[in-house]
């Protein structure tokens, strides 16, 4: 079935009906293959003679454990694994949003007035979406980068009732608990057939912030620089040096507004980039950035990811970042004004080599520190955590480039 799926992505063809046509019967039932036909209230234009467009929106809530209503998932909707599948996580996601996300929300309201990016970049993302969107929730366009592979919706009329959602489920669970990824764990969720990569996440994300999901591509960038996109309804080919992604348009509930999100697959290690000065144009057509960063490994304290930090401290205008992004020593006051919020003093015991003196002296002193009424970052307990913001300079941002 996997070689019918893609050859039909790479020769357009209503991917759907081979779908439906040739997905087995399991014991989740058949109703309904990997995204049915969308409604017409999803508002995509449809070329004529062109396949109808997956309902994208009812894909993602069912992902999400949120009722599609009268919709192609309704008859699943009814299945046991499913139904303790929502219920678990809207408690779950009840008290992750109350305990991070509605503080942080109230953070943003005061201390990012002003900020009003029309592209948020997020490097070392992983699947998390939510952050950053909580957030800067106006932007036009995310761009998230991280190693974990793209994956594919799931081809629900194929899976057996207890095992995709059992896995989404555990994979989430250091998120809503910790609200970070670690990548180890979340790496081995990603190495069976149920779970192949991160868009299921990036579908649940969309749809437990109430937003619609209008439309997922596959995105494909080839060594010479062209893109290539086609409806996410399946894996692709891809070539040794291809850059692999996913953009998904989505609106605001009550809003005409589309704005889109894109996930890269990429390695930003200096060789990698070097590699890849194609992908790195085309990142800086988006720009001026507002860049987030926050459980990044301390990666960027290595010369050996110099590249990816320059690029950042090159392209944006505003930088919120914990301490295991770019180390402050890098932000010349002279380009960039610096506020501090929460606390510092050392990196947990596994990064404890990233100790920052230069931070910890800010943060001793006290000025121009400020409270944090969340946990981000590694220290994700409250009152344990820490964030930079930093602002370019109006002389420094007529220079920019």
């Amino acid at each position: 079935m996997q070689s019918v799926i893609r050859k039909a992505i790479l020769f357009r063809l209503p991917v759907l009906v081979l779908l439906f046509t040739l997905s087995p019967v399991s014991s989740f039932g058949a109703e309904a293959a990997s995204c049915p036909e969308k409604d017409t209230e999803a508002g995509l234009q449809v070329e004529p003679g062109a396949a109808p467009a997956p309902a994208y929106n009812d894909c993602a809530r069912f992902i999400a454990g949120l009722s599609t209503g009268q919709g192609p998932f309704t008859a699943l909707e009814t299945k046991p694994a499913w139904v303790r599948y929502a219920r678990f996580i809207g408690q779950s996601w009840e008290r992750f949003d109350r305990g991070h996300l509605a503080p942080m929300r109230e953070w943003a309201s005061r201390e990012l007035v002003g900020a009003n990016p029309a592209t948020v970049f997020y490097p070392f993302s992983g699947p998390d979406f939510v952050n950053m969107y909580t957030l800067f929730p106006h932007a036009k366009t995310y761009l998230m980068i991280a190693l974990e592979p793209v994956g594919e919706i799931p081809d629900f009329s194929a899976l057996e009732e207890n095992y995709f959602f059992a896995h989404l489920q555990r994979a989430l669970y250091d998120l809503l608990q910790f609200n970070f990824f670690i990548t180890k764990k979340l790496k081995n969720s990603l190495r069976g057939p149920e779970l192949k990569g991160i868009l299921p996440f990036l579908l649940f994300f969309l749809a437990r912030e109430k937003l619609q999901v209008l439309d997922v591509r596959y995105w494909v960038m080839k060594p010479d620089g062209a893109i290539e996109e086609s409806p996410a309804a399946g894996p692709g080919v891809l070539g040794r040096e291809d850059v692999a992604g996913v953009r998904l348009d989505f609106a605001r509930a009550g809003s005409e507004a589309r704005q889109t999100l894109y996930y890269f697959r990429v390695n930003l290690r200096n060789d990698s980039l070097h590699r890849r000065e194609n992908f790195v144009s085309f990142l800086k057509g988006f720009g001026p950035l507002t860049t987030f960063a926050k459980a990044a490994s301390y990666l960027m304290h290595k010369p050996w990811f110099s590249g990816i930090r320059q690029f950042i401290l090159d392209q944006s205008l505003l930088v919120l970042a914990g301490d295991s992004a770019i180390p402050v020593r890098y932000f010349d006051q002279a380009t960039w004004n610096l506020k501090f919020f929460g606390t510092y003093s050392n990196p947990i015991a596994r990064f404890k080599t990233f100790r920052q003196p230069e931070l910890a002296e800010i943060y001793q002193r006290g000025t121009n520190v400020y409270p944090l009424p969340f946990g981000i970052d590694y220290r994700h307990r409250v009152h344990t955590s820490n964030l930079m913001l930093a602002r370019r300079k109006l002389s420094a941002s007529a220079d920019w480039k």
